[in-house]
């Protein structure tokens, strides 16, 4: 009896070793395989951060961009105002002019008359 539980003894624990070396190299692959993922989504991410440092740049750009043809069309606008407010003075002057001068009026009157042929 004594050596059928030293049979059994030595049996189970050779079946428990190799099962418990299994059970390493299995984790052992488990385990190179999730380092390569990790290794894999790592590289992915400074793949992303750089895309992500190349876009702020161009947004960054674009965004000077928008403030150059603001600050332009903010000018543009400035000087256009200038202009209109300068064309209705001198046709307000014009209009005085004809309501006091008949000699003026007389002579604007034929100018209108020749620039609409």
């Amino acid at each position: 009896m004594a050596s059928l539980f030293s049979w059994l003894f030595d049996n189970i624990s050779s079946a428990l070793i190799a099962a418990l070396l299994i059970a390493c190299l299995a984790l052992a692959s488990l385990y190179k395989c999730t380092r390569d993922e990790r290794d894999a989504a790592l590289q992915n991410v400074a793949i992303a951060i750089e895309a992500n440092k190349a876009s702020k740049e161009t947004i960054n750009a674009l965004e000077a961009e928008i403030m150059k043809r603001d600050e332009l069309a903010a000018a543009w606008q400035e000087e256009l105002a200038k202009e209109r407010k300068a064309r209705e003075d001198a046709r307000r002057e014009l209009n005085a002019l004809l309501e006091q001068n008949e000699s003026v009026r007389d002579c604007c009157v034929g100018l209108a008359q020749v620039s609409r042929r």
